[in-house]
């Protein structure tokens, strides 16, 4: 009988899973990994999911690709906490992650990561009121000479396209409609707005500014801590959604701030990266990409909402995806 996902991540909860000293387990879980945080070391474990035409770690050998790609991506911004990948064997009765060079036939692989305290990342820090302008005037920068230095070509530089977006935008509605009744104004006043401005694609397109982002770059995904930012979980596993305009990591994490109740911290980020990038146009196009990514942040969170059993974890979830789509609400208003 083939070995259960779930089965094998909670046999990890014991101290003879690890090549090292462990200081307890702490499982976290989303919708596409599970994160086991030993206190020194992180692991990342991929589910195996497909999910619509955006993702699959369906196969075993798809989720160590996966993994490995996660690595080398994540260098560029977050230096040594991504640390290589690892296997998972089963040595006599129990499993444990070992070094892909040592011995035994992999069940599964797993990320290794530095675990950083949880206490230090983004949305956590700005709960206990942490997060400040001074702050986010840091991360800017890092921000714009990340996006000033990342890769693009004419491959990449196409995925700037308006028929590409549109397409984004489709997939995205196609998924979400799985999961509920999605009020088409959302779709419409999306695909108008594409409709009405290929002139500020293109220009956006001659000004270079469609390159190799982030591409899921929003509190979470930040870690903040002695002085240095971690912006870690850069996409993986679909280059399309990394190829896009350097406005989709700016407009997702500042619609995660305002999903945060700080709509003044989004103003100032919004405003303060416009003056240090001198991308003068990312106003024009800002808040309907704020838009679409709060549609997408819904998808995920309804996604998530039908993988748990308890009605409790489910609800919280529903009212995320409720929250996001009266944030989309808002933005539409705005472009």
């Amino acid at each position: 009988m083939k070995l259960r996902q779930e089965d094998l991540v909670a046999s990890l909860k014991k101290e003879n899973g690890y090549p090292h000293t462990i200081w307890r387990v702490k499982i976290m879980e989303t919708h596409i990994s599970w994160i086991l945080l030993t206190g020194r070391v992180a692991y990342k474990i991929k589910k195996e999911v497909r999910f619509g035409n955006v993702l699959d770690f369906s196969k075993l050998e798809l989720r160590k690709k996966f993994c490995q790609k996660e690595v080398m991506l994540n260098k560029k911004l977050c230096g040594q906490m991504y640390q290589g990948v690892v296997k998972i064997v089963k040595i006599h009765d129990y499993y444990k992650l070992v070094n892909l060079d040592e011995a035994g036939t992999a069940l599964e692989f797993a990320v290794k990561m530095r675990e950083i305290p949880q206490r230090f990342r983004m949305d956590n820090l700005l709960k206990v009121h942490k997060v400040n302008n001074h702050i986010l005037d840091l991360l800017i920068d890092k921000l714009v000479k990340f996006h000033n230095l990342t890769n693009t070509n004419n491959t990449i530089s196409n995925y700037g396209k308006p028929q590409i977006m549109k397409a984004k935008i489709k997939e995205n509605f196609r998924t979400l409609s799985k999961f509920t009744k999605v009020d088409t104004m959302f779709e419409d006043k999306l695909n108008l707005f594409v409709k009405n401005n290929y002139v500020l694609f293109d220009e956006r397109i001659g000004r270079s500014r469609i390159r190799d982002i982030h591409g899921d770059l929003y509190l979470k995904n930040i870690f903040f801590m002695e002085g240095k930012f971690y912006m870690y979980d850069r996409i993986e596993f679909n280059d399309s959604l990394r190829y896009a305009d350097i406005a989709e990591d700016v407009a997702h994490l500042a619609m995660d701030i305002h999903y945060h109740q700080r709509e003044d911290l989004q103003s100032y980020f919004i405003s303060s990266y416009i003056n240090k990038s001198n991308d003068t146009t990312l106003i024009n196009i800002i808040y309907f990409i704020m838009c679409y990514k709060a549609c997408v942040r819904a998808k995920v969170s309804l996604f998530r909402a039908v993988q748990l059993d308890n009605r409790n974890q489910k609800s919280k979830y529903t009212k995320e995806a409720k929250e996001h789509f009266r944030l989309a609400r808002k933005y539409m208003k705005l472009f």
